[in-house]
């Protein structure tokens, strides 16, 4: 995603139960003679079953720490669901809005997979994903009618809170949620059908070092979580900010939805946007890995 230019700005925590070691202890042995005729029987021993430890989750707080640590002025908004359960992991401000940036492209590639398109389209869809393609993106946006892409990407994903851009080409000005994000995963690892769903995850899975653009597209949770990942990366500048988010699947069967938006004013360098990214998603990273 490149900088604000033309027609779109673009851009675009396993849980750790922590243990305790403790020194074995040497088990008393006994040996048990039974005669052929017993004349008592004693009640087996009863041992209580070990305490489960509740699991560990991470503190909210210590993201938003870490991301403003390198840029104080950092808005963030953070969803981990544990989609094995359901249950959100960790959440800060969910439902507070950003601007999309380049996370707009996973709904254009599940609204162009819907209409069936042709080998050389779904080639273009995962370039448009591995690489943050940006005029494959607008070529496609364009195509899909734009706001009518959207309208439909709301109605078959269930998406709650994400807006049209006020400007209809800007499509990285599309707004839109850390639940919202989470629920279009969601609706690629269960609702697609097998080979979409493959196309999508897979060109997530190999997303690339460096966009088309140039822009390094390793911050986040590429170099800050260990565990297997596939990601969305975005990140783009309008006239009062600028946008850099990480998001995207972690773990062993994607068990994760990782979802990491921020936003900081106007003028501040890409690299220091990226470094806090990275602080905040290493955080996760202990619960995750």
């Amino acid at each position: 995603m490149r900088p604000l230019r033309n027609l779109a700005l673009i851009g675009l925590v396993a849980l750790a139960v922590a243990g305790c070691g403790s020194a074995a202890v040497q088990p008393t042995v006994q040996v048990l003679t039974q005669t052929s005729t017993p004349t008592t029987t004693e009640a087996p021993t009863v041992q209580a079953a070990p305490e489960v430890r509740a699991a560990e989750v991470p503190d909210p707080a210590a993201i938003t720490a870490a991301v403003r640590s390198v840029l104080g002025t950092a808005r963030v908004g953070v969803l981990v669901v544990d989609r094995d359960t359901g249950a959100d992991v960790v959440a800060v401000e969910p439902e507070r809005q950003f601007r999309s940036a380049s996370l707009v492209k996973l709904m254009i590639a599940v609204d162009v997979l819907a209409d069936g398109p042709t080998a050389a389209t779904r080639k273009q869809i995962a370039a448009m994903l591995t690489a943050s393609d940006d005029d494959i993106a607008t070529s496609l946006w364009v195509r899909q009618g734009g706001v009518d892409l959207l309208t439909r990407s709301t109605r078959r994903m269930g998406l709650t809170d994400t807006e049209p851009p006020a400007i209809v080409g800007r499509w990285g000005d599309v707004l839109l949620t850390a639940r919202d994000v989470a629920r279009v995963y969601d609706y690629i690892l269960d609702d697609l059908p097998a080979a979409d769903r493959y196309l999508v995850v897979d060109a997530l899975a190999a997303s690339t070092p460096q966009a088309a653009d140039g822009f390094d597209q390793t911050f986040g949770i590429p170099t800050g979580i260990s565990a297997t990942w596939a990601v969305k990366q975005g990140w783009s500048d309008s006239t009062n900010d600028i946008v850099v988010h990480t998001t995207g699947l972690v773990g062993e069967h994607w068990r994760y939805t990782v979802v990491l938006l921020t936003e900081y004013p106007l003028g501040t360098r890409w690299a220091s946007a990226r470094k806090a990214v990275t602080a905040g998603a290493a955080v996760l990273d202990p619960y995750l890995s």
